[in-house]
């Protein structure tokens, strides 16, 4: 796995403390991003808002010098790969330091953390300076199509096509960009295509995320297999076989995540220190063995697992969330007696669970107010259908119908967070007609008016053309629709 060690320079440190917490980091990172704001030549990398990620830095920030694990609770891939595609350059790289270092400087009083502050997180700028780039094969852009074809030729056993198209583009050889190609080769089971990157050079041990459709949201890029991992778990011998030929290494992730006691309880038993060791292949983040075995729905592999650590969990959030999402009782009451912290599991479908429900609130587990709920119920985005159930039990669970889905303005929220609007106007919009009546019996307020003066009814005249106006004014204002018809008539 190709990091250098040193992406956790301050765990288990008293830096965090030492400097004032929270409050620091989050000056350090405002005085950070007004001189990126302002920078001709950084910013750009930063899209149409600037201030849209300061967020989610400071979670990190605070993480990464030592404070709570919060930023790995949420954070949806590593940190390599949240910069691809981004032409930082070592110069590019010199700005953003001189930027940290002068907003160091102003929170950081005491003169020998400034420099061991900054001391490590030059290497970590440096370590995100992109390659030379190549001109036909990227993560993203243009470039992106490259790699999309070669996996997908992969997938389909395309011995000739993939043999063509690492001509027409050899940078697919390199690591990163081979990995996902192996990968797509080793869960279809294409030992031809596995035996021709083996040939090429390829390592056997090169991991790589997987899909989002196996690992579940909770896990979103961040659960990385190597291709013995994948073979194995879609139970393909023959490129298995291939793998262990050619070298490929046994390790405590996989054995976590295919449920593999027998390799597991070996590992552990050598090295107990290894059931909450940081997969190197995510960087920052920490996902450890328990992460794996919660993704694979291996219950007997994680209660082993927590049978080797001595103190309680260092938040496990993620992991939690994982096992709600999957709906595993057993697993999340394991989770729960090792203390992992149900307080901020989020939004999520476990409200409907009869058996986790009432456990995770009895831990603390609520909705809240914030109206982040509202995204995953009411807007019909990511194909979601109306689901009155689903936002009935939000409700029952901490959620209001009063809640509005929104952000600070003034702390720089942007897009549909400074609309600040409520359910309803989601509901309107997405032409939910069982929520809104279920939001309406729940004291929503169809008079309600978004950041910019508009009713749920005004965003009616947004929705699709399949959504049945009438049917929704008619909710919203039977009145209305009343006198309509009177008028009609007369």
């Amino acid at each position: 796995m190709n990091y250098a060690p040193g992406f956790r320079p301050f765990r288990d440190t008293v830096l965090f403390e030492r400097i004032g917490g929270q409050a620091t980091v989050d000056r350090l990172v405002d005085l950070l991003y007004e001189g990126i704001a302002v920078d001709d030549h950084l910013r750009p990398l930063f899209g149409r808002d600037v201030t849209a990620s300061k967020p989610r830095q400071k979670l990190f920030f605070a993480e990464w010098l030592g404070g709570p694990r919060r930023y790995s609770e949420r954070a949806w891939t590593d940190l390599k790969h949240a910069h691809d595609g981004k032409p930082i350059t070592h110069a590019l790289a010199g700005r953003w330091l001189g930027h940290f270092q002068r907003a160091l400087e102003a929170t950081v009083a005491a003169d020998s953390d400034r420099r061991t502050i900054f001391g490590q997180v030059r290497p970590l700028a440096v370590a995100l300076v992109s390659q030379p780039a190549p001109q036909d094969v990227a993560w993203c852009g243009i470039g992106a199509r490259a790699v999309t074809r070669a996996t997908e030729l992969a997938r389909r056993g395309d011995v000739a096509g993939l043999g063509a198209a690492l001509a027409q583009a050899p940078d697919l050889l390199r690591p990163t960009y081979a990995a996902a190609v192996m990968q797509a080769a080793a869960l279809a089971g294409r030992a031809e295509i596995v035996r021709m990157l083996l040939d090429r050079g390829v390592g056997p041990d090169g991991p790589f995320y997987l899909p989002v459709g196996v690992t579940g949201r909770a896990f979103e890029r961040v659960i990385y297999v190597t291709p013995l991992c994948a073979a194995r778990f879609k139970r393909r011998a023959a490129v298995e076989s291939l793998l262990l030929a050619a070298g490929a290494s046994e390790d405590v992730f996989t054995a976590a995540f295919l449920g593999d006691l027998t390799v597991l309880t070996r590992m552990l038993a050598a090295d107990p220190g290894l059931a909450l060791a940081a997969d190197p292949a995510v960087d920052v983040l920490d996902i450890t063995p328990v992460e794996h075995a919660v993704a694979g729905g291996q219950a007997g592999t994680l209660r082993i697992i927590l049978g080797h650590i001595a103190h309680p969990l260092p938040g496990a959030v993620r992991a939690l969330r994982g096992a709600a999402a999957q709906g595993s009782l057993a697993m999340a009451e394991l989770l729960l007696a090792h203390g992992a912290d149900a307080t901020r599991i989020g939004v999520g479908r476990w409200v409907l669970h009869p058996e986790l429900a009432p456990l995770l609130a009895s831990r603390g587990a609520a909705i809240g107010s914030s109206g982040s709920w509202i995204g995953a119920a009411c807007t019909g985005n990511q194909g979601r259908k109306d689901d009155p159930e689903y936002v009935r039990a939000l409700l029952r669970y901490g959620a209001r119908a009063t809640d509005r889905r929104s952000g600070d303005v003034m702390k720089g929220a942007t897009g549909v967070l400074a609309l600040n609007a409520t359910a309803l106007h989601y509901a309107a919009k997405a032409g939910f007609l069982r929520t809104i009546e279920v939001l309406l019996e729940s004291g929503a307020d169809p008079a309600a008016r978004d950041s910019l003066g508009r009713t749920p009814l005004d965003w009616l005249e947004q929705a699709a053309p399949s959504v049945s106006r009438a049917a929704v004014r008619h909710l919203l204002a039977p009145e209305r629709e009343q006198g309509s018809a009177s008028q009609t008539a007369t």
